[in-house]
């Protein structure tokens, strides 16, 4: 497998540091495609997505500006699992469409972050997958440090693959517990291997 065909899936735990390795693969080269990026695009600008997200849930997610408001929306979706798996249905669709396009423009290595990777079952769309992982300590330590609750991050937990499943299901795992130079050092170490270097 050369580099120039190479697409990878990346996913991880919550707090493990997914964004920072994606930014670290996209400063040595790599085409890098996020998944919540492209929701968040979505949610702020596409009319047909808001169009259809207030008819599901109704305008009270709506902000004073009539701009969907991200926290009344998860507010909503984390209390009831079918009206999650709703705003999934509207987005997941779209996201996987832009970020397939985006990649197929690319002829070099693409790195693309899906959350849910595993638990969609999409990582048969990729040549390697990557899983960044922490220890619970530190995985607790980082989300508490941005405002969650320890029932928020119990809740987004469940919601998701245990963080076992998904090292034991990538063929790469990244460690991160430590400092950005370690994990700098098993980037190269990867992309080494990738040939990208």
């Amino acid at each position: 497998m050369t580099v120039n065909a190479m697409k990878v899936g990346l996913t991880g735990g919550i707090g493990c540091g997914k964004s920072t390795v994606l930014r670290l693969c996209e400063e040595r080269g790599a085409l890098v495609v996020e998944s919540d990026a492209i929701v968040r695009e979505l949610l702020a600008s596409d009319r047909k997505v808001i169009a259809e997200v207030v008819e599901s849930f109704g305008e009270e997610v709506l902000d004073g500006e009539g701009k969907i408001d991200r926290g009344r929306l998860g507010g909503i979706v984390a209390i009831d699992s079918d009206k999650l798996l709703r705003l999934e249905s509207i987005l997941h669709p779209i996201v996987r469409r832009v970020w397939t396009q985006k990649v197929a423009e690319q002829d070099s290595l693409a790195v693309v972050e899906i959350p849910l990777l595993f638990e969609k079952n999409l990582q048969e769309l990729f040549d390697q997958t990557v899983c960044v992982a922490s220890s619970p300590k530190v995985q607790m330590e980082r989300l508490r440090a941005r405002g969650l609750s320890d029932s928020q991050i119990q809740w987004r937990q469940q919601r998701q693959m245990p963080l076992l499943r998904k090292m034991e299901m990538a063929d790469v795992v990244l460690m991160n517990n430590g400092t950005l130079q370690h994990l700098n050092e098993q980037l190269d170490i990867l992309f080494e291997q990738w040939g990208a270097q």
